[in-house]
């Protein structure tokens, strides 16, 4: 196992968080197209395991793929606002874990080196 460093995984996770932020928000703008599927993005555990932690300037492999519907609307479309809104909550509350643990962070090193 390599060692892991905070940086390179808070921004490994930022990016998932961005890209699939930008999904869930494609799928709720779309909800009411006939015909369209929603999309989700790999889950962080495959992305993260794909990472390499030796090589600083790789970014990580986040793909797109069609989300497995919860139901088929009467409208002809497999987009459930419910489900892209959970998905969007756990997604939100995912970054701000990121944020305020690399917040910390950043604190404990002022705190020990110095401004």
């Amino acid at each position: 196992m390599s060692e892991i460093y905070l940086g390179k995984l808070a921004d490994v996770h930022a990016q998932w968080s961005s890209v699939r932020q930008s999904v869930i928000a494609g799928n709720i703008a779309n909800a009411n197209t006939v015909g369209f599927k929603a999309s989700d993005v790999t889950s962080f555990d495959t992305v993260l395991n794909n990472v390499s932690f030796d090589k600083p300037g790789e970014g990580a492999d986040i793909s797109i793929h069609q989300d497995k519907p919860w139901d088929v609307l009467h409208s002809g479309t497999a987009v459930s606002l419910a489900n892209e809104m959970i998905k969007a909550g756990e997604t939100a509350g995912g970054f701000e874990l990121n944020t305020s643990v690399m917040r910390s962070f950043h604190r404990m090193v002022i705190s020990v080196f110095g401004s």
